[in-house]
């Protein structure tokens, strides 16, 4: 250019130049989490720039990397990970705690499931991972209180700090101790396959149940099902598969009780008959999309409870 004066006649190649710049960078953040399933073989064949618009091609959108951060690194064996599980510092499992895992059948429908509408929920405390992170903003219920994190797992559920209220950051435990909910839904577990085993996990999670038990003995505990996958993950992921998810459900259902708490699966109403989510309903094969929540919220309405007086 001979003067400033001619930059008005370059301004959409700059533009070009910046947003191609831009699409680049989210793609190569993306590469690991929403953009998983698209970015591979060699970069100079396959820019990330070119991810990105393949991805916005089959609905996945530049803004959903906000959603989640990457998954757990796959990197590590399952053999591996037991052998760091001694690290884990859990406490001694109380004798009301645990599960029997030889018998790990999904308990019957309880006959106390209701059919409720959304004011049942104006009560109700939501924690979870980054699923649940999903159902806080794509819901549409705004009265529910959610205790979400990304990254929560249930080794670490109750310490980490998550819960907003009154202008200040608490632990989940902390919270619980300040306020009183009518219903308490947890759904952990994806954060966590690949670590440990099903039976070291389901002893964590009885522990956790317990202590939101003792925190808020008036609550009813709903214990969710792990959400699956879709089938394209799961036959070619060798940790984050349905069965996998499927021997892990099987072990948290064994710790409700029927009568305070109570285990319930939204896979029942959101798997097609391959038994994983099906494709068009999830821009990475794990987290839905915003406009598929509402199954999740049907079934949540579909499956209330009401305690005798």
């Amino acid at each position: 250019m001979k003067n400033l004066g001619d930059f008005k006649r370059y301004r959409l190649l700059v533009l070009l130049v910046i947003s191609s710049v831009a699409f680049s960078i989210i793609g190569y953040a993306g590469k690991n989490s929403v953009y998983a399933e698209i970015s591979h073989g060699n970069p100079l064949e396959k820019p990330q720039l070119a991810a990105v618009f393949e991805g916005m091609k089959e609905g996945t959108y530049p803004w959903e990397i906000l959603m989640r951060r990457s998954e757990p690194v796959l990197a590590k064996t399952k053999a591996e990970d037991q052998k760091e599980e001694p690290e884990e510092t859990e406490e001694p499992v109380p004798e009301t705690a645990g599960t029997d895992l030889e018998t790990q059948a999904q308990p019957e429908t309880v006959k106390s499931f209701v059919q409720v509408d959304q004011s049942y929920f104006d009560d109700a405390l939501f924690i979870g991972d980054s699923r649940t992170v999903g159902l806080s903003q794509y819901s549409g219920w705004k009265n529910p209180t959610y205790y979400a994190d990304i990254g929560l797992t249930i080794y670490d559920v109750l310490h980490k700090e998550i819960a907003q209220g009154n202008g200040e950051t608490l632990t989940i435990e902390q919270a619980l101790e300040k306020q009183k909910f009518g219903k308490i839904y947890v759904m952990l577990g994806i954060n966590e396959m690949g670590r440990g085993t099903t039976e070291t996990f389901a002893r964590q999670y009885g522990q956790v149940i317990d202590r939101i038990r003792q925190l808020q003995p008036d609550a009813v505990i709903f214990i969710e099902g792990i959400m699956c996958v879709s089938k394209k993950k799961s036959d070619t992921d060798p940790i984050f598969n349905n069965p996998n998810i499927q021997e892990r459900n099987a072990a948290i259902a064994a710790l409700a009780d029927q009568k305070d708490s109570f285990y319930i699966d939204v896979n029942q109403a959101i798997t097609d008959e391959t038994g994983g989510i099906p494709e068009e309903y999830t821009f990475d094969n794990i987290h839905l999309k915003a406009a598929y929540y509402h199954i999740w919220t049907d079934f949540l309405l579909a499956h209330g409870v009401v305690k005798n007086s």
